[in-house]
């Protein structure tokens, strides 16, 4: 197990910056990843559906993208709302958001199967795993913060990495991990764990799609057929998640790492896919800029600009699609 979740974060199909270098092609996106991200893979004809060449490269790190996208590597890539503010942060006045990809109940708490805990009052305590510095970390606090009855301190935290998790609460040496997914729905499909609690009510925490000033400037009718080509993504997971989770386990055989389709039907009907950038996801981002500008994670405090006009272009575009 702990192999094959290693093999997952390193060997799926992900590349460095370097390995992009040499590349020329019109569109060069640089997704992360996410289970949508491996279904966009498995569908290439939906870039061809809307004239596009798509050089479609998934980065193991967010911070590896946005250099990427800064320097002018790739012109639109994805990250959770971190990256979002960190990259704002880094080229003030140069970078907008597009849309998101995801969002709601990205993260979740997970228990042993025959564990008793019912919530996070029965914790108190417990060794509990955490990936220390990412998002996870973020929404956890953001969750104490709401509740009186919880303080950081009322347990026993150990920062792991993301592929030691599963193996670790089946081990016992944890009562309880909260991460991101895939990892929850793995736990799940495969008996090793149930969900405690999910976040998405206490902040929309979304993943969003960023692109320079300059690049949405010269080339606005190449990023309107880009997130058309998005909504044809958004659409089969909505309408048909057993296809969609088909889809993205077969794209992670392909590295000879095993994911039944069972653990992202449960990822694809949990988490909300939509293109939409809602006030909320708005209010989202500006408040894990402020926290990562409080702990001096980022020197300034970016100016979240997002630019509604494309979407709205790309679904006039995508229903002219549908109907002829």
């Amino acid at each position: 197990m702990v192999r094959s979740l290693r093999i997952i974060f390193s060997l799926l199909g992900f590349f460095s910056l370097s390995a992009i270098a040499s590349f020329a092609n019109p569109l060069v996106y640089g997704g992360q990843y996410y289970p949508e991200e491996f279904v966009l893979k498995q569908i290439p004809e939906v870039w061809t559906k809307y004239g596009l060449d798509v050089e479609h490269i998934l980065f193991s790190s967010g911070a590896d993208s946005d250099q990427a996208l800064i320097s002018g590597q790739i012109q639109i890539n994805c990250g959770s709302d971190s990256r979002t503010a960190s990259l704002l942060s880094a080229i003030p006045d140069e970078g907008i958001i597009l849309a998101t990809i995801q969002k709601g109940d990205r993260y979740a708490t997970v228990v042993s199967p025959s564990s008793s805990f019912s919530d996070w009052n029965d914790l108190k305590g417990q060794m509990i795993a955490v990936r220390l510095g990412t998002g996870a970390e973020q929404i956890l606090r953001r969750f104490f913060a709401q509740d009186p009855n919880l303080a950081w301190e009322d347990f026993k935290w150990v920062n792991l990495k993301i592929e030691d998790m599963i193996p670790s609460l089946q081990a016992g040496r944890i009562a309880a991990f909260t991460a991101w997914e895939p990892t929850c729905g793995i736990a799940e499909a495969q008996g090793a764990g149930k969900i405690l609690k999910t976040y998405g009510e206490i902040s929309t925490v979304p993943v969003s799609l960023h692109t320079t000033r300059a690049y949405a400037e010269n080339n606005r009718d190449i990023i309107i057929r880009f997130l058309a080509a998005h909504l044809e993504k958004v659409a089969l997971i909505e309408s048909n998640p057993e296809e969609a989770a088909k889809l993205a386990a077969e794209y992670s055989n392909k590295t000879g790492f095993t994911v039944q389709p069972e653990a992202f039907i449960s990822i694809f009907k949990r988490i909300n896919f939509s293109l939409d950038v809602t006030e909320k996801d708005l209010e989202s981002i500006k408040d894990t800029a402020k926290m990562l500008h409080d702990g001096g994670q980022i020197a300034n405090l970016p100016n979240i600009v997002y630019d509604p006009s494309y979407l709205e272009e790309a679904k006039k575009l995508y229903e002219e699609k549908k109907t002829n």
